[in-house]
């Protein structure tokens, strides 16, 4: 990886002192003094050429295309117009016999002094776009150090093989390795071992993720950092350099990974507390008690909706956030019903998720809706069947998402005669979002119930 010098202070080192000299700043005066120095020294060669003998008939201009050319590109394009007029003035009136007569020009030498001028007009043009060119490239390379300096990243410029061509402060600093002890491919003997190869960039994409272990000098431990790396291709497409950002992930990787080992505990301790309430529920009955319908019912409807709530939220633990996906809760709360009735409970909707306490009710809803469609809806009879259904759309500034649950091929459904709690479940679901609705039809051929709110789309963390 060749370097690249941090900070903003000595950010033209790398260029080219003539480039810099030539494309500085000058005030009017300096650029006046350019003007006359340069046609001064043009009308002197020309004099001693023509004085030596070396001259020829027609018009003898040829010294005062450096001239114009050299103006232009120190003192800009006006100064080199300028150039040129007075060019044409002092080779006509002062060599050009008779000499400093101010008579009208022939015919030849007019088309003479006009090809020139042209010509002239054209360097003009050419080192001006030259003069701003480098303008421009020394300007994004000051900005470019500047934006260096300020960031805490490592930035390396490799060439296509990977091979460090320049020394880098930042390489050094971090390693306590000195230039050129990492020139080449030497740089690896500060990476571990087993992240070497992880460093082996994309050809084909020209992108590149790692996280790798650098040893550090100050303590001599491995610290972890993250290379992303961009291809830079010449005009054939072929990788010329790369240029890769390293940033210090140590903390924030060891933080991850406690965050993992907390939730897998968590996660743990969750399934053995609803394992052990599963247990104490159904053991808390004395053995020689008589049969009671009612309590056997309560009981099953306790530990469904239970297991239902659990389900829930282990989708959540494991998913590291506080969002859940809306067909992974209907997986993991139906699953139980799935066992029997898994071509029966037909499932379809896009990736959609909702925040932790929205779907939390949606579990113990759908929970709700399975238990009663197989007590007595459309999963109570042999040729019933349940489409479950989700959708989502953006409405101004959220999320509409609409979930239906339609029931086929069971009894026909009567309403009951007073809302119970599973009702009220289910009317609990939107509680949280905005405008939310909740629709319950006792349709002839099945139940049908449907689900919507707004929500605020989420935004995806860093």
């Amino acid at each position: 990886m060749a370097g690249v010098q941090e900070g903003a202070a000595g950010a033209e080192s790398d260029s080219s002192p003539l480039v810099v000299f030539l494309i500085r700043p000058r005030a009017q005066l300096t650029r006046a003094a350019w003007l006359v120095g340069a046609l001064a020294l043009a009308s002197l060669v020309t004099a001693l050429r023509l004085q030596l003998g070396f001259g020829s008939s027609g018009v003898p201009l040829v010294f005062y295309l450096p001239a114009i050319l050299a103006v232009t590109l120190v003192a800009g394009w006006e100064y080199g117009a300028a150039a040129l007029v007075a060019s044409v003035l002092f080779v006509f009136y002062m060599f050009v016999p008779p000499y400093f007569s101010f008579e009208g020009i022939t015919r030849l030498q007019f088309v003479t002094v006009s090809l020139w001028s042209i010509v002239s007009v054209l360097l003009i043009a050419t080192a001006h776009f030259l003069r701003v060119s480098l303008q421009t490239a020394l300007r994004n390379e000051r900005r470019y150090r500047t934006l260096i300096s300020v960031i805490s990243d490592i930035v390396w410029v490799t060439d296509g093989d990977g091979k460090a061509q320049q020394p880098n402060p930042g390489w050094g600093r971090v390693t306590g390795m000195p230039w050129p002890a990492y020139s080449g491919y030497k740089w690896l003997q500060a990476v571990h071992e087993e992240d070497r190869e992880a460093l082996r960039p994309n050809m084909k994409t020209g992108n590149h993720f790692a996280d790798f272990r650098i040893r550090e000098l100050a303590s001599g431990d491995w610290r972890w950092y993250r290379a992303r790396a961009v291809a830079m291709r010449d005009p054939r497409g072929d990788v010329e350099e790369w240029i890769t950002a390293i940033r210090d992930v140590h903390e924030s990787k060891l933080a991850r990974e406690r965050d993992e080992l907390m939730i897998g505990e968590a996660r743990h301790r969750l399934k053995n507390l609803v394992t052990v309430i599963d247990a104490l529920a159904k053991n808390s009955r004395r053995r020689d008690a008589e049969a009671n319908a009612e309590l056997d019912a309560y009981q099953k409807r306790f530990l469904g909706r239970l297991h239902a709530l659990g389900a829930a939220a282990d989708l959540v633990l494991a998913g590291q956030h506080q969002y859940v996906e809306i067909g992974a809760v209907l997986r993991a709360t139906l699953a139980p019903f799935l066992e029997e009735n898994a071509n029966r409970l037909r499932m379809a909707g896009p990736d959609t998720t909702l925040s932790e306490a929205t779907g939390g009710s949606l579990a113990l809803a759908m929970h709700e809706l399975a238990t009663n469609a197989i007590k007595y809806g459309a999963l109570s009879d042999a040729d019933g069947y349940v489409d479950i259904t989700w959708s989502s759309e953006t409405i101004g500034d959220g999320e509409r998402v609409l979930i239906e649950w339609k029931e086929h091929g069971g009894p026909v459904p009567a309403p009951p005669a007073r809302e119970g709690f599973g009702s009220r479940v289910i009317k609990t679901v939107p509680a949280r979002e905005r405008n939310g609705e909740v629709k319950i039809e006792y349709q002839p051929d099945g139940l049908y119930c449907r689900i919507g709110f707004l929500q605020t789309p989420k935004v995806a963390s860093a």
